[in-house]
């Protein structure tokens, strides 16, 4: 192909090629320089563009927070030379537009105490911004309302939002703590009538062996504004121990409830075996006055069928029941 002389070394050229090799290489340079100038001039020219900037109120007045917020996006246009914007749109900050509340007018409808952003301010922000080499217009809304309410205080429960598992033998060992299981917020009372607690992240937790903490983030409230916390982070601890199953042979205890005269009973079986799972740190603090099995007279169940149901009313709180066998005891009404 006529084009391949381009790509050939110097020396293997013939006169002709070399010619053309240079002429081409003369156009190519031409046309770079007058495409450059030709960017040069059209991004001189002035331009504009639309952008558009989150808005965020701050510094309220003493015993003032913000309730809601008309609008919490602008857009802009910004005019300036092609080069500038084209500057802008890239490497500009994206910096969220930040206002101070106590330094704005204030006005009162219906009740309610509001200040406000005019688009003379947010472009006047804008310009700063961008040390004056750029002229914002066309601001949309033309103005930004802020509600202000009365600020209060409550302490709210943390909750524990996790999903947590236990390796074989292994189990929760007394309560989850949360320190600090309760947090001051502030913010306004209106807003704050509404919550009962806050949630901490998820935290997944799976086949643990030993007694874990864990820093978790707390959630501030969804969709809630002006709302600050005592503090944004909780330690939580689960306390893990290794656990056997284990049982014991219990005497079953007749009761009959008041207005019933007693009856002397004689039951078959008149030992149940209840089986428990206990750790191996309270395993020998167990003894048999820990529980207490009964059934009810029988003229306390009109229908009893022969038979009587074994509840198990008492047992050590430190023990988890699996079961109680049987669960039924037949009887008989000795003359």
């Amino acid at each position: 192909m006529y084009w391949k002389f381009l790509w050939r070394k110097k020396n293997v050229l013939t006169p002709t090629e070399a010619a053309s090799r240079r002429k081409v290489y003369i156009f190519l340079m031409c046309l770079l320089c007058s495409s450059l100038f030709w960017l040069f001039t059209k991004f001189s020219q002035v331009n504009q563009a639309d952008y558009s900037r989150k808005i965020v109120f701050r510094d309220f007045p003493e015993g003032q927070l913000g309730v809601s917020q008309s609008d919490s996006l602008v857009s802009f246009t910004m005019v300036s030379a092609g080069v500038r914007l084209i500057w802008a749109r890239f490497f500009m900050p994206r910096d969220i537009l930040r206002f101070n509340s106590d330094a704005l007018p204030v006005i009162r409808q219906n009740g309610k105490t509001m200040v406000y952003l005019t688009s003379g301010d947010i472009a006047s922000k804008i310009e700063e911004s961008m040390e004056g080499r750029i002229r914002v217009s066309a601001v949309r809304p033309d103005t930004v309302f802020l509600e202000m309410a009365p600020s209060a205080e409550k302490r709210l429960p943390v909750i524990l939002n996790a999903s947590i598992s236990f390796s074989s033998r292994y189990d929760q060992y007394g309560e989850i703590s949360i320190d600090p299981d309760s947090i001051k917020i502030t913010g306004p009372q209106v807003v704050l009538d509404t919550l009962s607690g806050l949630y901490t992240e998820f935290w997944e937790a799976r086949n643990l062996r030993r007694t874990t903490d864990k820093e978790l983030r707390v959630l501030p409230p969804q969709n809630v504004q002006s709302v600050q916390m005592e503090k944004n982070y909780v330690m939580v601890r689960v306390p893990v121990e290794e656990f056997t199953e284990a049982s014991i042979q219990l005497p079953v205890e007749v009761v009959c409830p008041e207005g019933i005269q007693d009856q002397d009973l004689r039951l078959f079986p008149n030992q149940v075996t209840v089986n428990y799972l206990v750790s191996f740190s309270d395993f020998r603090a167990i003894s048999e006055e820990m529980f207490r099995v009964v059934v009810s007279c029988p003229g306390a169940s009109p229908e009893n069928d022969g038979r009587l149901r074994v509840r198990l009313e008492n047992h050590p709180s430190f023990v988890r029941i699996v079961n109680h066998r049987p669960e039924y005891v037949e009887y008989i009404i000795m003359e």
